[in-house]
């Protein structure tokens, strides 16, 4: 979650019920991507944590602009999930809902499918440790079925933890798009 929307927040954001508000949000986003991220580099979690912000940040750049660099109305809504393979490599889950009306908010639009950005910016950023076969990035048609996936493993309080609350954000302000 960026760090002004949990501070301007009243809520606990360590509280496993809270998943559903950022959820919902998501969800009401006309656009839904799913994406894996992974890396051959062994990273800790609190690394791939910043790895998958500074993306996140450069995606938000790109398709909002000012909106986003300059005044932070407008972000895309994101839940972001670490989990360890069974080699015992660590890869995020990323649940992303672009906002409605968002992506006409910048002058030259960025014409990239969001998905596609996040992944290219995603290798990009480390492009001797990043495949580009390794990485995922799908459309959301049954939402109810990604979110269970994404959540397969922070089924208790004590595995919330792999929630990269860092990387999660509500989409924009209530006067963004006015």
């Amino acid at each position: 979650m960026s760090h002004s929307a949990w501070a301007q927040s009243k809520i606990d954001w360590n509280d496993l019920a809270r998943l559903t508000v950022l959820e919902e949000a998501i969800m009401a986003c006309p656009n839904q991507y799913f994406l894996t991220l992974t890396s051959r580099r062994t990273l800790t979690s609190d690394d791939l944590s910043a790895e998958v912000g500074k993306v996140l940040h450069r995606v938000n750049a790109k398709l909002f602009g000012t909106h986003y660099s300059r005044h932070k109305r407008v972000r895309l809504a994101t839940c972001a999930v670490q989990e360890r393979s069974y080699a015992d490599g660590l890869h995020v889950h990323l649940l992303i809902g672009v906002p409605e009306g968002s992506l006409q908010l910048k002058a030259n639009p960025c014409r990239e499918r969001v998905g596609d950005l996040v992944i290219s910016e995603w290798l990009r950023a480390d492009p001797e440790t990043r495949r580009a076969v390794a990485q995922d990035s799908q459309e959301v048609y049954n939402f109810s079925g990604v979110s269970s996936y994404i959540r397969k493993g922070v089924r208790s309080q004590q595995a919330f933890d792999n929630v990269d609350l860092w990387n999660c954000s509500l989409p924009y302000t209530p006067s963004a798009l006015s």
